[in-house]
């Protein structure tokens, strides 16, 4: 029995790919458009894009809003992670940053 339905499928896809015999072609006179004047025949309609007929690109399902905040990701700063003091003044900097060049300031002035 399953032979037998294996046997129908590939003759089924076998009938599918025979090319079929073309249609006979029809006068002009048949053609409902050919009997119109030149200004009188519909225009086709105008298609954006310099007439180019591809398929433009739309998804298939909307974006979850788990998907949407995965996607932008966290915008929060991110904290600081060595905070030092000037060992000219005593200042709080960020490392690699100028503060006073490492000279101390004196009080007295000459």
């Amino acid at each position: 029995m399953a032979a037998a339905g294996g046997l129908i499928r590939r003759v089924s896809s076998q009938l599918s790919t025979i090319p079929r015999p073309l249609l006979p072609l029809t006068s002009s006179m048949d053609l409902p458009l050919a009997s119109l004047a030149p200004s009188e025949t519909p225009s086709l309609p105008q298609i954006p894009f310099g007439g180019s007929l591809e398929l433009m690109a739309v998804p298939k399902k909307k974006v979850s809003r788990h998907k949407r905040g995965i996607r932008n990701g966290p915008k929060a700063l991110k904290p600081v992670p060595v905070i030092v003091r000037c060992l000219g003044c005593g200042r709080v900097k960020l490392p690699h940053f100028y503060c006073c060049s490492g000279k101390k300031e004196s009080d007295s002035s000459s």
